[in-house]
């Protein structure tokens, strides 16, 4: 099926895009999560992939900017996709067929900022029903031309900021100065929090995310509404010379002596009066970490970078394919962990159910638990229970032989009828 010309990566996802807009109709506020993740392909011996860029020289691939709904909730329950990008760098082609490929589907990029207005307006529009949506990205989309048009089109956001930029202070134009001179003059708010930081090895350390061991960290906030000067590279009929939002400054208090503290600037168009109203805007950035573990569920657990198809069409048909199986993990692990008493018909269905205990049978009992069956597939993928809670690898696993022996269940009850 994926080597079907006639099978595309959009068509192909919107039967999800549509699953995820019922499941998030009846909510008062949804957080949407925009990331871009890179998809890299390993190239050895044998001949290059078809109408992949090269992202290094042992090394083809693609990049894939996803949109996840989650609920605005203590859970963050993910409810599915709601808009997909898959994209190349320009200066990434080798070749005019394949840059003949990826125009086909819009997917060449000169300028990578449109992709966040890009899949905000997709969201929207998917979303139309939701009464209030928080778009939560991370620095990449700290650019003027994303935060104006988001004010301007009345989208709420909680983006982190990259920048030290220049804020208005005075009437003209040429008065300004830093936004960390201006937050300075802001007292610190009486209420300080404790939270867990995640560790961060070395190989997935960057420039604004350097390498930390796990550590509880006592975070402190101070905020302020600024009007951000316009940058002197955009033209002044874009719109108007300053762009009035809060920021959110969340600091680490004492950190270890080794390490850098903790430090994010949000900007945002939500209200900063209350210290619940501040810390709630620094609970919606947290939350990005579960679009970051639905990448992980997308490369590890449903193993699409193991793949072996031979040309991009094939790869992003099967992209479309993948990503809902990742889905499926993220919502398994997630409910498993955080709401293991969940009833398991928010996991798996009644067939699936039946598998598994015919699988499992002094696993589950005549009552299971969303984290009963979380641990039983987990089993069926090798998980030990002596090693902690199951990772990506072995919920993947055990995923595809719960499917694989289900599928073989229809196919033998179909038969059964024929006969």
């Amino acid at each position: 099926m994926m080597r079907n010309e006639a099978v595309d990566h959009f068509k192909l996802l919107e039967p999800h895009f549509d699953a995820a807009r019922r499941r998030t109709e009846d909510l008062g506020a949804a957080l949407v999560l925009h990331d871009t993740c890179e998809i890299a392909f390993d190239i050895h011996d044998e001949p290059a992939r078809e109408h992949l860029s090269r992202l290094s020289a042992n090394r083809q691939g693609f990049y894939w900017h996803a949109s996840l709904a989650i609920s605005d909730g203590p859970f963050r329950a993910p409810f599915g996709l709601v808009a997909s990008r898959p994209f190349v760098h320009a200066s990434e082609l080798e070749d005019d067929e394949t840059r003949a490929f990826w125009e086909q589907i819009d997917g060449v990029m000169d300028n990578e900022q449109r992709r966040w207005m890009e899949a905000v307006e997709q969201s929207e529009a998917r979303l139309e029903d939701v009464p209030k949506i928080i778009h939560v990205m991370d620095r990449e989309a700290d650019d003027y031309l994303t935060l104006f048009p988001m004010d301007m089109s009345g989208y709420s956001f909680v983006i982190r900021m990259t920048w030290d930029r220049n804020v208005c202070d005075g009437p003209r134009r040429c008065d300004f100065r830093k936004l960390s001179d201006e937050l300075d003059e802001v007292a610190w708010r009486d209420e300080a929090r404790t939270t867990t930081l995640s560790p961060r090895p070395k190989r997935k350390a960057t420039l604004g995310h350097p390498v930390r061991r796990a550590r509880m960290a006592q975070l402190k906030v101070r905020a302020k509404q600024v009007e951000i000067r316009r940058p002197d590279r955009i033209k002044a009929a874009y719109g108007p010379a300053g762009l009035k939002v809060n920021v959110v400054e969340v600091l680490e208090v004492d950190p270890p002596a080794d390490e850098d503290p903790v430090r994010w600037l949000l900007v945002t168009d939500q209200p900063i009066e209350a210290d619940e109203q501040v810390w709630r805007i620094v609970d919606w950035y947290r939350a990005r970490w579960v679009i970051e573990e639905f990448f992980k569920a997308l490369k590890t657990g449903a193993a699409y970078t193991k793949l072996q198809h031979k040309r991009a069409a094939t790869l992003l048909a099967a992209l479309s394919a993948k990503a809902v199986v990742a889905w499926h993990l993220l919502v398994l692990r997630h409910l498993g962990r955080t709401m293991g008493e969940a009833d398991p018909s928010l996991v798996v269905n009644a067939l699936q159910l039946e598998v598994l205990r015919a699988l499992k049978p002094k696993k589950l009992g005549a009552h299971p638990t969303a984290a009963d069956v979380m641990r039983t597939i987990a089993e069926l993928g090798g998980h030990l229970p002596q090693n902690g809670p199951p990772g990506w690898l072995v919920l993947g696993r055990g995923w595809k032989h719960m499917r694989e022996i289900e599928k073989g269940y229809r196919l033998g009850f179909q038969r059964g009828k024929k006969m």
